[in-house]
């Protein structure tokens, strides 16, 4: 992989900027412990690091990241180091994110902006009911573990907007995908709101009222220029995504939460249920079909996870009761979910 990447170059693998992996580094060498070992281990070299507009594969700041936390034996050093990082570790995207009037404008332009820059993850902020909920998942299923990374993206950005919108500020709660950890306090310690894991997706949900309130006057010299500065690194040619992807990042929100059906769904991206239904056959696929393969998806992955419950899986992904999760699963299979369940002491 080249070590410099032109401004606005898009990779075509799932990356991260060279920067936000620097401030890692940076954080973890303050503790007097040595990040250069798993550089090595993983392959990473001090020229990928010294361009903060060059990418990074997103494979390796995540094994960093997982590295990192064996190193050190801390199971939730991605979350520690999230809870240290600034606006300005994250760039020009935390620098907006810090000058928004309001935390919903601000999480809207980073997630609108970071879906942009940055290939390998999706995040979303979209209001369900009286609640807005911010998501994020990294795009390639075969890049796990990835706890670190997960707890790292929601701690760094809570963090920043407790920096710069209150210091009291909490979410109501928040989700993770993956199991939990051997001592979880820390992670509800800090996020002071129940922690719930082997969700389906890593989310946090915030009261409307929470973040609607206008804490500042935005300049908007100041954000406009910050802004073109982003868009001058956005690829004018990066492919957009397609509908069905874009259908599939919403329900994967809306799972567990709110039925999924075609009027929510529509309403989201300002269509008519119709008009829904027709893009997404031009596309070769139905609503319906995409929540079957979410949920089909997200159930062998929480399934192989040891220590999973069948009632979990049911009641993380939307489904009324467990015989109604057992009966759809096996469609799906074959077999019956039980069978799809790691053995005891794996």
């Amino acid at each position: 992989m080249p070590s410099r990447a032109s401004k606005g170059e898009t990779p075509q693998f799932s990356a991260i900027r060279a920067s936000l992996l620097t401030a890692l580094i940076d954080r973890l060498e303050a503790s007097n412990e040595s990040a250069q070992p798993i550089l090595n281990r993983i392959g990473l070299s001090p020229a990928q690091l010294s361009d903060p507009y060059g990418f990074i594969p997103m494979p390796q700041f995540v094994a960093f990241l997982e590295g990192a936390s064996a190193s050190v034996k801390d199971p939730v050093l991605g979350a520690r180091i999230g809870a240290g990082l600034k606006a300005g570790d994250m760039g020009p995207l935390g620098i907006v994110l810090s000058l928004s009037e309001s935390i919903q404008v601000g999480i809207s332009r980073f997630v609108r902006y970071t879906n942009a820059l940055q290939s390998g993850t999706q995040s979303q902020w979209i209001q369900v009911d009286d609640q807005w909920v911010f998501s994020y998942r990294l795009t390639d299923s075969r890049i796990w573990p990835r706890r670190q990374d997960a707890e790292f993206s929601l701690a760094s950005l809570i963090q920043v907007v407790r920096d710069n919108f209150g210091r009291g500020w909490s979410p109501q709660e928040v989700h993770f995908e993956h199991s939990e950890s051997e001592d979880p306090a820390f992670l509800v310690k800090f996020f002071r709101c129940p922690v719930l894991f082997r969700q389906p997706i890593n989310r946090l949900f915030v009261r409307q009222s929470d973040c609607s309130a206008v804490v500042r006057t935005e300049d908007p010299h100041l954000l406009a220029t910050l802004e073109r500065h982003v868009a001058d690194l956005i690829s004018p040619g990066k492919e957009a995504d397609s509908l069905a992807q874009a259908v599939t990042a919403i329900v994967e929100v809306n799972l567990g939460l709110a039925p999924v059906s075609v009027e929510r769904i529509a309403q989201a991206f300002g269509f008519s249920p119709r008009t829904l239904q027709r893009k997404l056959a031009f596309e070769g696929t139905t609503l319906r079909h995409l929540v079957e393969m979410t949920r089909r998806q997200k159930a062998e992955k929480m399934l192989a996870m040891p220590g999973t419950r069948v009632n979990q899986v049911a009641m993380a992904l939307g489904y009324g009761d467990a015989t109604a999760f057992w009966r759809a699963y096996r469609d799906w299979t074959g077999a019956p979910p039980s069978e799809a369940r790691p053995p005891a002491g794996t």
